[in-house]
């Protein structure tokens, strides 16, 4: 085990405590006795059967397909086909919606999604580097009530990397806390088209890539960094 540094720790994309002024603390001491007089009257009862009354959206079909019921994890939990998350690789799908929150004035993104299965492992990585995602939250345990919550989906050791399908997952650093684990972990693709990408700078730059012997130094690059790659220990 490694202790996970001060500067890796201030990558995460985290909400980090704020230093108020005085007025931003009076704020919050009231919003606090606001919401512990809720608790004690039991207005939260009462919101929450408000809740249950209003309109939701009711289309699942996606999840409901016939090969796509098998990869999910329990039949009554399913993503919204107005919020789901699409694979764009494979045009395939995963039990995971979008979620976005908006709160004064600012907005929130997030994926909601299952504990992956065994056979969604592979599809739970690609949905993570599609949308770009650099932090994940797993707020389950591995067993909860004798119940499988989850397919252990990233590398035990930092050693020997998760081999996957399109990707490889190092476990690069982690540290254990009292109530949490913080896992670092690096996602590199196994393969790429070059020519593709480089198609697509000459198209949005012009002068990019413009000879025969520019366009061998790309495939030099790259060998030269997945022979590094090769040789970590």
């Amino acid at each position: 085990m490694e202790i996970v540094s001060e500067r890796e720790l201030a990558q995460l994309a985290l909400v980090r405590p704020l230093i108020f002024s005085i007025h931003e603390q009076s704020t919050i001491k009231n919003y606090f006795k606001m919401l512990e007089k809720k608790v004690s009257e039991y207005e939260i009862t009462q919101e929450f059967m408000a809740l249950e009354f209003k309109n939701l959206p009711t289309v699942f079909h996606s999840g409901n397909e016939l090969q796509n019921r098998d990869k999910n994890r329990y039949r009554d939990i399913l993503p919204y086909d107005s919020t789901r998350v699409p694979l764009r690789e494979s045009k395939d799908y995963i039990n995971a919606g979008y979620i976005k929150i908006v709160n004064s004035g600012e907005e929130y993104y997030y994926i909601a999604t299952q504990g992956p299965l065994p056979t969604t492992t592979n599809d739970f990585w690609q949905m993570v580097l599609e949308n770009n995602s650099n932090v994940i939250v797993m707020i389950t345990r591995e067993v909860e009530g004798g119940v499988i919550k989850w397919h252990h989906y990233w590398p035990i050791s930092m050693k020997k990397p998760l081999e996957l399908k399109n990707c490889h997952i190092f476990l690069e650093n982690y540290q254990i806390l009292q109530y949490f684990i913080i896992r670092i972990f690096q996602v590199v693709k196994k393969s790429f088209n070059i020519m593709n990408i480089v198609g697509q700078m000459r198209e949005q730059r012009y002068g990019m890539i413009q000879t025969k012997v520019t366009v061998y130094l790309c495939y030099k690059i790259v060998l030269e960094v997945l022979q590094k790659l090769l040789t970590l220990k």
